[in-house]
C-alpha cells in the first residue's frame, strides 16, 4: 500500500501535472530524522525508503516542487508560529500549521525546487515562507 501510494501515486501525480500544465507541485514528505531514537519497525523502514525514493523523482522532474518535510505531526490547535529551513533541528509540528505554510508557501512562486524541513517554532508561517524565498544576489 505504501509503495502504491506514496511511491507510484507520486509518479503518477506529477506526470498527470506536468503533462496539464501545471508547473507548481507541492509535496508533504517526512523529516529523515523522524523516529531515529527508538527502534524502527521495517514496515517503517520501507515507509521511509519510499518516502525518500519520491522525493528523490520529484527533484527529477522539470515541474516547480516544494518538498515539505515536517516533524512529528501534532492534532493539537495550530499557533501561527514554525520553523523552516532545509537543514534544522527536529522536532514537533501541529498539522495545522504545516497547512497553513502550505498555503503560505504558494504566495512565494520563487520558493521551488528545494526542500523544506519544518518544526514548530517562533516565526510567523508567512515570514518563515517569504524568508526561504531566494533573494537576487547582489555585489
Amino acid at each position: 500500500m505504501t509503495t502504491a501510494i506514496d511511491g507510484r501515486g507520486l509518479e503518477k501525480a506529477a506526470h498527470a501535472a506536468f503533462t496539464s500544465g501545471v508547473r507548481r507541485f507541492v509535496l508533504v514528505s517526512v523529516f529523515m530524522d523522524a523516529l531515529r531514537e527508538q527502534p524502527r519497525s521495517e514496515s517503517f523502514e520501507h515507509y521511509m525508503r519510499v518516502k525518500r525514493a519520491a522525493d528523490i523523482h520529484l527533484a527529477g522532474t522539470d515541474l516547480d516542487y516544494l518538498i515539505v518535510r515536517p516533524g512529528d505531526l501534532l492534532d493539537d490547535a495550530g499557533t501561527g508560529r514554525v520553523n523552516a529551513g532545509v537543514s534544522i533541528p527536529y522536532g514537533a509540528v501541529p498539522r495545522d500549521d504545516v497547512a497553513a505554510f502550505i498555503a503560505a508557501s504558494l504566495f512565494h512562486p520563487d520558493l521551488n525546487r528545494t526542500d523544506v524541513e519544518l518544526t514548530a517554532g517562533d516565526t510567523p508561517i508567512d515570514e518563515a515562507a517569504a524568508a526561504l524565498t531566494p533573494r537576487p544576489w547582489r555585489p
